[in-house]
């Protein structure tokens, strides 16, 4: 869907919603690696003919030939480590980070929602000291259903502000990102819709992406949550032959506790990505050795042991479609 660009400011009036919470963003450089959209290239060869002894040489330029830069349509979403709320605490906030991946400046629209229980939606406000926490009197609110605008290459931080008091269990969180200009297949074209009238082209991405996390209240049990993502060898999400599902296990731990393990069974028409097994940042071994985790052909198994004191802990395995 094309959308409108906002010529004064990064965040755009657009279609976005925030169906569980707000955003806040925060924004840094752009890193620019790729010719941007709109830019005309032009080329003019030249045929230089020698002079015949009387006259010098003669140069004949051919005519010029031009065309436009096409705007690549790519978004990426990562979600901040699962964040811990104190029961009560009015606004708590969960990060994502967004980079605009393509080379044209793009309106993203953003939805939020939970895959658990209702949370009452809250507001849009940018961190504009950029220090990586919501303050109301430095972070002006903005109004529900603005749109982020990004530069080519450039990274913002998105605080989904959700209302603590709410918050009794384990709450996953989950943000998308759709650049408005147009998403779907890779190659999908958008004749004339990219920067400089040139054509949108959407990318690898499929100028959507989404991300997910976790808001541990402290206080009561542990809570495992579980989330899924695909990606198939045609660089879309369809549960295809061949797709490979990566699984991301949180662990959240609200006080001390003892002698934790988490089992997970291969599901039924999919095989174990041998080394895809990780432990928050840290890669384990699939064997059964001197690490936490072990991976067979039918489950996987992380020992934590005894955990201190409130936290999460992360596991991630991957499995491929038959």
């Amino acid at each position: 869907m094309q959308g409108e660009r906002n010529s004064n400011g990064r965040i755009g009036r657009g279609a976005s919603r925030c169906v569980l919470a707000a955003c806040s963003l925060v924004a840094t450089a752009p890193a620019l690696a790729s010719t941007q959209a709109g830019t005309t290239i032009a080329n003019t060869a030249t045929l230089t003919v020698a002079g015949d002894g009387s006259g010098a040489a003669q140069a004949i330029p051919s005519n010029t030939v031009t065309l436009k830069a096409a705007e690549l349509l790519n978004v990426t979403i990562a979600a901040d480590r699962p964040t811990i709320a104190t029961r009560g605490t009015e606004t708590v906030a969960v990060g994502f980070v967004v980079t605009n991946t393509g080379n044209g400046q793009e309106d993203y629209a953003l939805a939020v929602t939970s895959g658990t229980a209702p949370v009452t939606v809250d507001r849009l406000a940018i961190d504009r000291d950029r220090d990586g926490a919501y303050s109301a009197a430095v972070d002006t609110p903005l109004a529900p259903g603005a749109a982020l605008s990004l530069a080519p290459g450039e990274t913002v931080r998105v605080f989904v502000l959700v209302d603590g008091s709410q918050v009794g269990t384990a709450l996953e969180v989950r943000a998308g990102v759709t650049a408005r200009t147009g998403s779907g297949a890779p190659a999908t074209a958008f004749p004339g819709a990219g920067d400089g009238g040139s054509d949108a082209i959407v990318g690898a991405t499929g100028a959507t992406a989404s991300a997910t996390t976790q808001l541990v209240p402290t206080g009561g049990l542990p809570s495992l949550v579980k989330t899924q993502s695909v990606f198939a060898p045609d660089g879309s999400q369809r549960a295809i032959p061949g797709a490979i599902v990566t699984y991301r296990l949180v662990a959240g731990f609200v006080g001390a506790t003892r002698g934790v393990v988490i089992d997970d069974p291969i599901p039924a028409g999919t095989l174990y990505v041998p080394g895809s097994l990780r432990l928050d940042e840290a890669t384990l071994s699939d064997a059964s050795d001197g690490d936490a985790g072990t991976a067979t052909a039918a489950a996987i198994r992380v020992a934590l042991g005894d955990m201190p004191g409130a936290g999460t802990r992360t596991i991630q395995f991957s499995v491929k479609i038959q």
